[in-house]
């Protein structure tokens, strides 16, 4: 014969599993590395508060409308690892003019996005227009081989919210550079190859 004890204190018992599905809920979305040749969408609120991720890749970040070709950011810091060559970093404002920002790379400040133009200037959440529409603010960074860590701090936040792009792109070497490149390793190779022809005519006579 079995019998069951009486759980102790049932409503302590569901208001810590409560508090449990709670935290779970809203904690925020972890950061992790981004893919290079993508654009994304981050958020932001007013001057001076950092950027977000986008809602509901950062549940802490506010809704970004989503476009077919620019993903959602996850919680800052957004990292990549740069290739030989380095990247370009692009960081731009999105839909209406207004907003600026700040860009920092493991807390050091890489500059500021263009001065804002003309406040009815909208380029929507469209990359392309957002690059070329006058008013928008924008900057492109070059960083180094290497890890990188991005943050970003909106220093003009007129309407106290919206959302931004970036993208970060491997610096493909011009035909030129390569060419440079090319040329010097072949006239290393044939020094080397001199070299050992001498050595092995110098080995030859010592016979």
């Amino acid at each position: 014969m079995s019998s069951s004890r009486p759980l102790k204190h049932p409503c302590r018992f569901v208001f810590i599993l409560c508090v449990a599905v709670s935290a779970l809920w809203s904690a925020p979305a972890s950061a992790g590395p981004i893919a290079l040749g993508e654009w994304f969408q981050f958020g932001f609120t007013e001057a001076g508060v950092p950027a977000t991720g986008c809602d509901p890749a950062d549940p802490a970040g506010p809704f970004c409308f989503a476009d077919p070709g620019t993903g959602l950011l996850d919680a800052p810091p957004w990292t990549f690892v740069a290739p030989n060559g380095g990247v370009t970093l692009t960081v731009s404002d999105a839909f209406t003019a207004g907003d600026r920002f700040e860009v920092f790379d493991f807390g050091r400040s890489l500059g500021f996005t263009s001065a804002p133009g003309d406040p009815r200037a909208d380029c929507g959440n469209d990359p392309v227009a957002c690059l070329s529409i006058a008013g928008i603010s924008r900057a492109l960074f070059t960083l180094a081989a290497g890890h990188h860590s991005i943050t970003i701090v909106p220093i003009l936040s007129p309407g106290e919210l919206g959302s931004g792009l970036l993208r970060a792109d491997a610096v493909v070497p011009e035909p030129a550079t390569l060419m440079l490149v090319g040329s010097g390793l072949l006239f290393s190779l044939r020094r080397r190859s001199g070299r050992f022809a001498r050595r092995v005519g110098r080995a030859k006579e010592a016979r």
